[in-house]
């Protein structure tokens, strides 16, 4: 098969015209036409150069450019070998595609029980989070004890395990039990969670100066990580301190609760 660089030279040739006129006239230097027409085709500016150059000395000579395109293509594309016989991918066999079903509802299975037993611990995690029945447990509950007369009565607000149980003597006075209106400022950086049969959960980190406030028909549940950070009044009246810095305090706020929480000596 003739080479596109023959079949330019030999039309241009058989035309009895010179480089110097096809460079004349299509503005290709001489450089580029002698190293298309001796196939040295690396020495071109390469890329769509190579192809605008090859068209234009078409046009210029009388030459099928689109022909002698597809030449040049074939010249300079690598030819790929056919891939050999029997190299084709073999079908996957239905025994293959069934144990593959298999080992999937097998790993299913398997993380299925997985979750099944964690969940526990998952409700554990994120109770704290997602519940708003907090109800009265006893590992959170505040305990109240009361005697006749004038008598002091005990509260007993118990911490994390962790934490010792403590011990405090409130007095019980007479308080509006309804609305619940409660009155938080910040003394020291501390972890709050506030739950309200009116408002729900709510999560908060306070800054000493922070106030925040919080209502309730009949119950808060208060969750305290530093007792010592905070000072707190209830229904206008100020509560008494609920524990040291650092301490980690939980209580319940109600009709029961609320009396033994009101400070005697305030206002």
């Amino acid at each position: 098969m003739e080479s596109t660089a023959s079949k330019l030279k030999t039309k241009r040739e058989s035309l009895d015209i010179s480089l110097e006129q096809v460079s004349e006239y299509t503005r290709i230097s001489i450089h580029h036409l002698k190293s298309l027409e001796s196939g040295r085709y690396a020495d071109l500016p390469g890329g769509m150069y190579n192809r605008a150059i090859l068209r234009a000395y078409c046009d210029e000579i009388g030459l099928d450019k689109d022909e002698l395109l597809k030449c040049y293509d074939d010249e300079i594309t690598p030819r790929h070998e056919k891939p050999a016989t029997g190299s084709q991918p073999q079908p996957v066999s239905k025994i293959e595609i069934k144990a593959h079903t298999v080992l999937v509802c097998i790993m299913i299975f398997i993380f299925g029980i997985g979750l099944f037993l964690s969940r526990e611990w998952f409700v554990t995690a994120l109770s704290p989070y997602l519940s708003s029945d907090y109800g009265n447990p006893p590992e959170q509950s505040l305990v109240v004890s009361r005697s006749n007369g004038n008598e002091a009565n005990e509260v007993e607000v118990n911490e994390e395990l962790s934490e010792p149980t403590v011990q405090a003597t409130f007095n019980t006075d007479a308080v509006d039990l309804q609305p619940l209106r409660i009155e938080i400022v910040g003394k020291e950086e501390c972890w709050l969670l506030i739950d309200s049969d009116e408002s729900g959960a709510v999560e908060k980190i306070l800054s000493p100066g922070d106030v925040e406030f919080f209502t309730a028909t009949r119950m808060i549940y208060l969750h305290v990580g530093n007792a010592g950070g905070i000072s707190m009044r209830i229904n206008d009246r100020a509560a008494k301190t609920l524990g040291r810095s650092g301490q980690v305090v939980r209580l319940t706020i109600n009709e029961d609760t609320l009396p033994n929480l009101i400070d005697p000596s305030a206002s």
